[in-house]
């Protein structure tokens, strides 16, 4: 009997392990399910990214439909800001630490009643300051249209304080969508022999008649809006807004919707001639902003590079500002035709620098490959130059100089090897990685103009003289002598065309370019490594004709007032600034071949040179050196390369 239930409590015990988990399948299981979790939170995580982003897409949507029925009811779209004048005795409001005392509407207050918001809008008084009692309900208003999920700094907790009186706050609602103020620079043009600034802001203050108006190449201004007239560049081409951040903390001004000011419901200067071009810019001084050394004494600078958002602690004024998000990797716009993207953190600056310019001409865009052009890598093809000295005899069966029928000069320029892109001295500021000095061969002899080219040789060819500094403004010196300028690239471009294309230049078998960038930094060298000699302020006995990045700036002259360098080329650091051939690439030093570089195959903005670095005296990352094609300047001409399809006969 007793045997008999041993057997069935050992059979019992046998059914129950049967029936439960060993030790080997419990870790099995765990694994599985470790592994489903794996792959499943990602998707997860993914599909809520991809939700925000999509919501945040259609918000940029539906304000773009906004703004389409107001330019239909205005013929224009709304400016950036109204900024009053009635307020403040100096009209330098761009300067100033008070916007409280003159903002009144932005153009997402004008938007109201377009979007839905009628009754917020019928509370709105558009003749009060929007810091004002009364507007107080309408800028504290937190609308979700204008705030992008995925920014959890977008919140009603986390509204903006400005406080420019102790214990006086204006509080302000954030909001994720900024209109394009432009890619321009940040100076103001026409700039000068000193800084050759080419597509800068423009500023109208008229004391008289109490008139600011304050824009660059976006779509809108202060106090001034744009009509479909003024959009060179394509509808599908040209950016509308950009995606901006709330503020980390409440000092903090970016992201306010209803705030007309640079940063917080507008993005400006923040192209490929700056330090803040591109989305999510982490360089540390990208965003210029009002109040930024407050918040670095705030939130610590530690805080503001960990979250992403840097800007200057030693500016007080809204300068410039870019786009930004907290989306992984870029940030989105909406383009004039309604059309919203989302842009890579690594596109071309150039790229990104042309669809924010309302000047860009539309077809520079391939609209057939448009998406291929936002593409996120740089183009490293080199480009193609024309009748590189292929059929030149060696030098010494050629003179030192030339002369051509129109009594243009040449000097001939020995091939060499130098170092292209060494630091001046004196200049002490660190240069950007992407801009390292390189070891470059010019394996050609070629003859270059000893002087720029002078009015009176740009109009015996072209006909016409566009040039700013004409015989009005030179007393009783004649313009002839004077160098060219306020033409852009492709006018330069044209002018080597039709000079080649003359009967005398082609008996003669002489053809016309635009020198490369390595071919102007040698010939400014007079083929040598050695660092220039630079200072910030001229001396009183400086008597060198140097101008690029020296203040103050010197006045425009007639070609060859000063010296020559050792190659007998004249005014190659001053006098005007000169187009080169290449076009411009932020990073091109790091891949540029030794042997004759002549920049990337392709590109949007073109290289402007006037000293022997690219970097002109700024110690930081802003990059004057450069400028649209179809943009042109006051202090902006060229010289020419000769090239010889035969040997010149003996005068």
């Amino acid at each position: 009997m007793r045997n008999r239930m041993i057997q069935r409590q050992i059979q019992f015990s046998l059914r129950v392990k049967r029936f439960g988990f060993t030790n080997v399948e419990l870790l099995l299981v765990i694994c599985i399910v470790t592994i489903l979790i794996a792959i499943i939170s990602p998707l997860i995580i993914y599909s809520r990214e991809s939700s925000r982003m999509l919501q945040c897409q259609q918000n940029m949507k539906q304000l773009g439909l906004g703004l389409q029925a107001y330019q239909t009811t205005h013929g224009s779209l709304p400016p950036a800001a109204v900024w009053s004048t009635n307020e403040l005795h100096s009209l330098a409001l761009n300067m100033s630490t008070r916007p409280d005392l003159f903002t009144h509407a932005n153009w997402a207050l004008m938007l109201l009643p377009f979007i839905g918001e009628e009754q917020l809008a019928n509370q709105m008084d558009y003749h009060q300051k929007i810091s004002s009692k009364q507007n107080s309900p309408i800028r504290k208003a937190t609308l979700s249209l204008m705030s992008c999920p995925e920014d959890d700094y977008s919140q009603p907790g986390n509204s903006h304080q400005f406080e420019p009186i102790s214990g006086s706050a204006v509080e302000f609602a954030r909001g994720n969508y900024a209109i394009n103020g432009g890619s321009h620079n940040m100076r103001l043009t026409p700039g000068s022999t000193t800084i050759p600034t080419g597509d800068g802001a423009e500023l109208k203050m008229d004391q008289e008649n109490r008139v600011f108006q304050y824009w660059g190449n976006g779509v809108a201004g202060i106090n001034i809006a744009f009509q479909p007239d003024d959009f060179v560049n394509g509808n599908s081409s040209l950016v509308v807004l950009d995606e901006v951040r709330a503020g980390i903390h409440p000092v903090d001004p970016r992201g306010v919707w209803a705030f007309g000011q640079i940063g917080g419901s507008i993005t400006w200067a923040h192209g490929v001639n700056g330090d803040d071009y591109g989305p999510n810019n982490q360089w540390p001084r990208s965003d210029d902003i009002l109040g930024c050394a407050r918040l670095h004494e705030t939130v610590g600078t530690e805080t503001l590079t960990r979250e992403g958002m840097p800007c200057v602690s030693y500016l007080d004024s809204n300068t410039n500002a870019t786009a930004r998000s907290r989306h992984t990797g870029g940030a989105n716009v909406l383009f004039l035709d309604g059309a919203s993207r989302f842009i890579s953190d690594e596109i071309d600056p150039g790229l990104w620098h042309a669809i924010h310019s309302r000047e860009a001409p539309a077809d520079l865009f391939d609209s057939e490959h448009f998406a291929e052009q936002l593409s996120t890598e740089n183009v490293n093809v080199e480009a193609e130059l024309q009748n590189q000295f292929s059929d030149l005899k060696p030098s010494n069966e050629y003179p030192s100089e030339l002369t051509n029928s129109l009594d243009m000069y040449f000097k001939l320029i020995p091939a060499g090897e130098f170092t292209m892109g060494v630091q001046d001295k004196g200049n002490h500021f660190n240069p950007p990685p992407e801009t390292p000095a390189h070891v470059v061969t010019i394996t050609t002899d070629y003859f270059l103009g000893s002087f720029e080219v002078t009015q009176s040789q740009y109009e015996q060819v072209m006909g016409s003289n566009p040039s700013h500094h004409l015989s009005e403004q030179s007393g009783e010196q004649k313009y002839d002598s004077y160098p060219v300028e306020q033409l852009t690239w492709y006018q330069a471009q044209d002018f080597c065309k039709r000079l080649s294309a003359l009967p005398e230049e082609q008996a003669a078998g002489r053809t016309y370019r635009l020198p490369t960038e390595a071919e102007w930094e040698y010939a400014c060298r007079a083929g040598s490594s050695d660092p220039f000699l630079w200072t910030v302020t001229r001396t009183e006995k400086d008597d060198s004709g140097n101008a690029a990045g020296i203040r103050p700036p010197l006045p425009v002259t007639s070609v060859g007032q000063y010296p020559p360098n050792q190659f007998g080329l004249h005014d190659m650091r001053g006098n005007v600034w000169e187009w080169c051939s290449d076009w411009f690439d932020r990073d091109y030093y790091t891949r540029s071949p030794q042997k004759n570089p002549r920049g990337p195959g392709e590109g949007y903005i073109k290289v402007v040179r006037g000293s022997d670095w690219r970097f002109t005296g700024e110690p930081c990352r802003i990059d004057y050196a450069m400028m649209p094609p179809w943009k042109s300047s006051p202090f902006v001409g060229f010289r020419v390369i000769c090239e010889l399809l035969q040997k010149p006969e003996a005068d």
